[in-house]
């Protein structure tokens, strides 16, 4: 008997088995381990969500603190530059004012002098000029001396004002700076306090996530034992039926013949798929187990049994633990292994290694059929 009708007459004992011990082999439920699982996955997601929503506020907080600062030390500066101004203008004020203190004494002085003598002494002093030119110029002399400390007084008086008034300019500039870096510094602080608040909630969350991530690897490792076990008793009961039936080939041995090497088509999302899969299966794994795995997902798509696509194939509910448990779907976001990127191409295009549709990891003095790659069992 050859190969294939072995397979065929396997194939058929296998149904007939199944039909037949539907009703005597206890039904394992995953219900209350898958909901708990998706329960999981549900607030891992979220959590996820929430890190990088708190993750976007970190970087915002922080710019914001950044441009605080440098607004913060611009102001600093401005203020320094304004207090200098008016610093200057004190001493410029100071001396200003001395000079016109010493002007008005000179001036007093002058006019004291022409007082305290009798206006019949000037009027003397003018008619004992020898020419009229003398007169004229004696004239022009006690006009000029008497319009001389007018003039500056008056001069000094508006430049006391204008300085004066320019302080006072100052003053209100370096209050408005100092306002605004109190603003500033306010400001700074809230939003330092902010920070601190932000970045604890983020390590918070961070903590969360680990802890969600570790109870949803807990239950895929749940959900592989429990389907470790149903098929374990599939695999004996269809032993038993291939026994009882004469059949002395119960499906153990090699597998790798009679292999359907015909590429399939497939796109870039086909390709991320296949090696995201490949590397949560078989990331610790040999090449050769990486492309047995890539091998089981490529022969479900050409098996009327199954969904005749790799998402299809991938997503089907209750296959593949990684996926139930959120771990795909964390490699397929950042993109697998270089190898098993490789592992996966290669398959797409025809290279594949097995003829299975099954595989787990392999369990010594247990599992007594199929063909043993790595650490997984493939039938």
């Amino acid at each position: 008997m050859n190969n294939k009708k072995k397979l065929k007459q396997f194939m058929i004992c296998l149904c007939c088995v199944f039909c037949s011990t539907a009703l005597t082999i206890p039904y394992l439920s995953y219900a209350t381990t898958q909901d708990d699982l998706d329960n999981a996955n549900r607030e891992l997601e979220s959590l996820k969500a929430q890190q990088q929503s708190l993750s976007a506020d970190l970087s915002e907080i922080d710019s914001q603190l950044q441009s605080a600062g440098s607004r913060l030390s611009s102001l600093e500066e401005q203020i320094d530059d304004k207090q200098a101004d008016v610093d200057a203008l004190n001493e410029e004020l100071l001396s200003l004012s001395q000079t016109m203190d010493e002007q008005y004494d000179s001036m007093k002085l002058r006019i004291r002098y022409m007082y305290e003598r009798s206006s019949s002494d000037v009027i003397e002093l003018l008619l004992t000029s020898q020419s009229m030119s003398e007169l004229l110029l004696k004239s022009e002399y006690i006009y000029q001396l008497s319009q001389y400390d007018r003039d500056m007084l008056d001069e000094m008086e508006a430049n006391y004002e204008r300085q004066q008034a320019a302080k006072e300019q100052l003053d209100t500039e370096v209050s408005e700076l100092s306002s605004l870096r109190e603003a500033a510094l306010n400001e700074q602080e809230n939003l330092k306090t902010l920070l601190a608040k932000t970045q604890q909630d983020f390590d918070t969350s961070s903590n969360n996530v680990s802890e969600a991530e570790a109870a949803a690897l807990a239950y895929e490792k749940k959900l592989e034992e429990e389907k470790l076990a149903q098929e374990r008793a599939e695999a004996e009961a269809a032993s038993r039926a291939a026994a009882a039936a004469g059949n002395n080939n119960s499906g153990n041995g090699d597998i790798t013949s009679n292999i359907n090497k015909t590429p399939i088509s497939y796109d870039t999302s086909d390709l991320a798929m296949l090696a995201a899969i490949i590397e949560c299966e078989a990331g610790n794994q040999s090449y050769e187990g990486k492309l047995a795995v890539g091998s089981v997902v490529v022969n479900r798509v050409n098996s009327p049994r199954f969904a005749n696509s790799i998402s299809g194939v991938i997503y089907a509910s209750g296959q593949f633990t990684p996926v139930a448990s959120g771990r795909f779907t964390i490699v397929l976001s950042r993109g697998a292994s270089a190898s098993c990127v490789q592992a996966a191409q290669e398959v797409l295009n025809g290279n594949v290694t097995i003829n299975a549709l099954y595989f787990h990891v392999y369990r010594s003095g247990i599992d007594t059929y199929g063909t043993v790659i790595g650490d997984h069992i493939f039938y």
